[in-house]
């Protein structure tokens, strides 16, 4: 059996299991709202896994799919943390799961760590099996107790700092997809020659970039109400890419063309505005 096979597995088992909890209480809880939810706890995952393997190399994913590897992490990364840890997350809230299986998640998922190392499927650098049973209980119980922010309290700073997360992971999921379909790539000479491979510093870059322009996104949306705000993403997010277009940022290559680029990024853009116009909106907001 080939190694992504294994990633893939998993990935089912994720979605088909969000999607049950879904499904089972959706007469309790709108799908929107579970919808923004998994968005939010797929994007803390994100950006825990972009602090502890992408700018401290924790541990690495043997996908097998590609040669690099840290285009074999990106890869692994996409698939295990836009499913396995939001469906967990969700799976909690939606039957109000508390410390107990929580506990066992994280074992769980420690176990399956463990098989993957056996397998070689997975390698550990300075990673160690207690630090995944910690990060898996923190990051669901921080999910356990933000969703009734997201179900009931969505407004206010909660609301901003709710969609700054489901912005984060919708305008950035592009990036890594064109990346891996080596259709374009990010590069600024100092970052690439200090971490060394195209996939990561091309993550870096862009990354940070969509921090800033997802903060930005919120602003426009959730805090300055107007529909005219919600034409400046589009404004902002044309020129930045233009810009780094000119000046070599970003590079386009095999057939790809810019206007793809913006396109795509623009789609992306409109779905999130989207999603905060019509969901998770209490009467109180």
């Amino acid at each position: 059996m080939q190694n992504i096979v294994w990633f893939i597995c998993l990935a089912i088992i994720g979605i088909l299991s969000a999607s049950y909890a879904i499904y089972m209480k959706r007469h309790i809880y709108k799908v929107s709202t579970f919808l923004v939810f998994y968005l939010f706890a797929a994007s803390i995952a994100w950006n825990g896994e972009f602090l502890v393997l992408g700018l401290f190399n924790s541990y690495a994913y043997k996908t097998g799919v590609v040669q690099d590897i840290w285009a074999q992490n990106l890869l692994g990364h996409l698939i295990l943390n836009t499913t396995l840890y939001p469906a967990a997350a969700t799976v909690m809230v939606a039957f109000s799961l508390k410390y107990g299986w929580i506990s066992f998640v994280a074992v769980l998922f420690t176990a399956i760590e463990y098989v993957f190392v056996k397998l070689r499927l997975y390698e550990q650098h300075w990673w160690r099996y207690y630090m995944t049973i910690i990060a898996v209980v923190g990051i669901l119980l921080f999910d356990n107790k933000w969703f009734p922010k997201i179900n009931k309290k969505c407004y206010g700073l909660n609301r901003v700092i709710t969609f700054f997360f489901v912005a984060m992971i919708i305008v950035h999921i592009p990036a890594p997809i064109l990346l891996l379909m080596r259709k374009q790539y990010y590069h600024i000479g100092f970052i690439n020659n200090f971490f060394g491979d195209l996939y990561l510093s091309s993550i870096i870059i862009i990354f940070f970039y969509h921090l800033i322009e997802s903060l930005l996104l919120v602003v426009f949306t959730c805090i300055l109400k107007k529909w005219y705000w919600s034409i400046l993403p589009f404004i902002i997010s044309i020129t930045a890419q233009s810009i780094f277009l000119k000046m070599g940022i970003l590079v386009i290559e095999n057939g790809w063309n810019f206007v793809y680029t913006l396109i795509l990024y623009d789609i992306f853009i409109a779905i999130f505005i989207l999603i905060e116009k019509y969901t998770v909106r209490p009467e109180k907001y």
